[in-house]
């Protein structure tokens, strides 16, 4: 079977390890403006080396000169891990088993274009890795795998996301078995659909009023390391706090949400939060860098301040 791999890296790069060693590999594509965004092509060059036939795919060439580089290399099928522009009805029916796409995120009820972000805000307890076939919509064609893999309490954006990517090569060879048969796809239910649009600022804001301890440790894991961390401000200016535990004790009254209750060089730095629970604030991010919560002690933050919220209004 000819495959053509369309990847982000280093999050495809375990397909591309078991396409290459099988001998399944017949091209790699990506997408241009990542390369350019991140100033950084060295899994391009790293690929190439490797003597791989390569195509940098932009908005400005999917419909034509990629769709003339698909048509010559004739492959049979085309998995794709990381890539955000649409793919037309006539890219699709090039490949004799069209086009396959890896979810990180269950299907229907977590389409979009970052599941993992959605999941974990949420607090869900288990999230799926979706295999399924491409159609001319986002994230509705028919399912080929859903491999469930569990969320642990604490657990980052990033750490999920690396977890999955590691599960990775063992799908590749499941999916390249079993998309020879139609009969192995099943529909999705559209009364299960849910999409979810990309996160924007505002869904990244800590709500110290309105949200409680757990909500606000899963927005913080959400948002580590894709978006910097959650918002708050400290003082009229924004920060991001990338980092924090929850603090094992009785309920404190007489407090106000985002209240820091206790700011100490050596213990760290704790913040109240609804109905009386305290979280610990391990990682800051802000204009004097990325520091540990006793660090940020150090800048003279004292009890009885406050990490605030945006109005409304600006959201």
């Amino acid at each position: 079977m000819k495959v053509i791999l369309i990847g982000s890296f280093p999050v495809s790069h375990q397909i591309y390890h078991y396409l290459s060693k099988n001998n399944y590999l017949h091209g790699v594509c990506f997408q241009e403006f990542e390369i350019q965004h991140t100033q950084d092509d060295f899994w391009v060059k790293s690929v190439q080396n490797e003597g791989v036939d390569t195509f940098l795919i932009n908005k400005d060439n999917i419909n034509q000169t990629f769709k003339t580089w698909l048509e010559d290399k004739t492959p049979d099928l085309i998995l794709v891990c990381g890539f955000s522009l649409k793919i037309s009805k006539d890219l699709l029916s090039i490949p004799r088993y069209g086009f396959l796409n890896i979810h990180f995120g269950k299907l229907p009820e977590n389409r979009g274009p970052n599941p993992l972000f959605w999941s974990i805000k949420r607090g869900e307890r288990q999230t799926a890795i979706t295999i399924h076939q491409m159609d001319k919509n986002w994230d509705t064609g028919k399912i080929l795998i859903e491999q469930p893999v569990p969320i642990i309490p604490g657990e980052t954006l990033g750490m999920v996301h690396s977890k999955m990517s590691n599960m990775l090569e063992e799908l590749t060879k499941q999916a390249l078995v079993l998309v020879i048969s139609p009969s192995n796809f099943k529909s999705q239910l559209a009364t299960h659909a849910v999409y979810n649009n990309r996160p924007k600022a505002h869904d990244m804001y800590i709500d110290w009023e309105q949200q409680t301890a757990d909500d606000i440790e899963q927005l913080i894991n959400a948002c580590n390391p894709k978006y910097g961390g959650a918002t708050t401000y400290y003082q009229g200016t924004p920060i991001k706090i990338m980092e924090v535990s929850p603090v094992d004790s009785q309920p404190i009254l007489g407090k106000t949400p985002g209240q820091i209750v206790h700011a100490h060089p050596q213990e760290g730095l704790f913040v109240y939060c609804k109905y009386g629970k305290l979280l610990k604030v391990n990682i800051i991010s802000s204009d004097a860098g990325i520091l540990s919560g006793t660090k940020y002690v150090h800048l003279g933050i004292q009890p009885g301040q406050y990490f605030t919220t945006p109005l409304k209004t600006t959201w």
